[in-house]
């Protein structure tokens, strides 16, 4: 059989389209090099004679660009096409990846880490709102499952790649590795098959109506998204290994595994996520994801056995596997005409910034409220319970 006519599709028809699954191809290598350049960005600066206190606020940086590029990046995918942006990423991953690898002084690695941020930045809000253009409306919470999952495995796999490449061939290794892949980006960019949606090129201006609705919806959405990611870094990633080691004397190895078990629940539970938006609704769908996350935060403030953890663990996983995607195929299809890219942007805006905040604000609150631990908790507990209130009552006006 001529390789032309060979489609998986045959075989597997609730397969995404091709040109989709070669974009959630590139997203996983994507993420693979960017966990590989993270495994030795901080001994790369010490390296270099950074304080820890210079590394923090390189890493700070870089989250930072992410934050304030995602929504230009957003609106730029609309006005010069989803396929041009990422290639433009790709191709500033390449020069600051190279650039890591040619410096040998800190303000140069300084600033071409942060450069690496604002590529990064464009790539994935482009490719967001590129998934949802190449998908289609009835399978869209499937596709961006398979975002989700292309984007965890990715990084994943990443810091494990890097941390061996490194100890075989030095701190440069992982550069090196991450621009060969940004390259291979380009070239396939250029070679893949597209349909003229996806190029952002759909330039009917959006009635003042549909912009005002995108506006309110956006908004509880995003608060919605904002809360998911906010506990997530707080409680799975902060507060979870502070109290296995403090509460019950756990070391890294069982911390590890515990972490572990809520990304596999993750994995797993993206496969259920599509079946269950079309059983219950897409609205119930985010309000079961809810309660699971806020049973896991009250079985992690109050959980007096080691197996609390391990339940609030895969609880984590499971509630963001329904989540994420299924506001994703929210905001997408709310979107007006051109509107599709900045409503990307927005959700990753929103991801950012409770990336950003979530472990400093956690930190203070269990810090000073006198509570400890909990306190970070019912920090959490309060704000996404709030957010879910205010989803549900939006929805179920709109």
């Amino acid at each position: 059989m001529p390789l032309r006519a060979f489609d998986l599709r045959k075989f597997f028809p609730n397969l995404p389209s091709k040109p989709l699954l070669i974009l959630l191809l590139l997203v996983f290598f994507k993420q693979a090099g960017n966990g590989m350049v993270w495994t030795v960005l901080a001994l790369n600066g010490q390296n270099l004679g950074a304080s820890t206190a210079v590394v923090g606020l390189m890493i700070s940086l870089y989250g930072g660009t992410r934050l304030a590029m995602n929504i230009p990046a957003g609106y730029a995918s609309e006005k010069y096409g989803r396929r041009r942006m990422m290639s433009a990423g790709c191709a500033v991953l390449v020069i600051s990846s190279l650039w890591v690898v040619a410096t040998d002084d800190l303000p140069s690695f300084f600033i071409a880490v942060i450069i690496q941020g604002l590529a990064s930045s464009v790539f994935m809000t482009s490719a967001l709102a590129a998934v949802a253009d190449l998908g289609s409306e009835g399978r869209r919470v499937e596709d961006m499952s398979l975002y989700q999952a292309a984007n965890m495995i990715g990084a994943s796999m990443g810091p494990a790649i890097g941390g061996l490449s490194a100890s075989l061939w030095g701190y440069d290794a992982p550069f090196w590795a991450n621009g060969l892949m940004a390259i291979c980006g380009i070239a396939a960019f250029a070679w893949m098959p597209w349909k003229e949606e996806a190029e952002g090129a759909l330039k009917t201006r959006p009635a003042k109506g549909q912009l005002r609705v995108l506006a309110k919806q956006g908004a509880y959405i995003g608060l919605m998204y904002f809360s998911i990611f906010y506990v997530r870094s707080a409680s799975n990633w902060i507060l979870m290994p502070l109290i296995a080691q403090d509460r019950f004397a756990m070391d890294l190895a069982h911390i590890g595994l515990i972490l572990t078990a809520g990304s596999i629940a993750n994995l797993c539970t993206l496969a259920f996520t599509a079946p269950l938006g079309r059983r219950v609704g897409r609205m119930w769908t985010v309000v079961i994801s809810s309660l699971l996350t806020l049973v896991a935060c009250a079985l992690l403030a109050f959980g007096d056995a080691p197996i609390y953890l391990w339940v609030s663990s895969v609880l984590f996983g499971c509630g963001g596997a329904i989540a994420t995607p299924t506001l994703v195929a929210y905001i997408s299809d709310s979107a007006p005409p051109g509107q599709r890219g900045p409503a990307m942007g927005l959700l990753r805006t929103a991801q950012d910034l409770a990336l950003v905040l979530g472990p400093v604000l956690t930190g203070l609150l269990s810090d000073h409220l006198g509570l400890g631990y909990q306190g970070g908790l019912l920090g959490c507990l309060l704000l996404l319970a709030g957010a879910t209130i205010v989803f549900r009552a939006a929805e179920g006006r709109r």
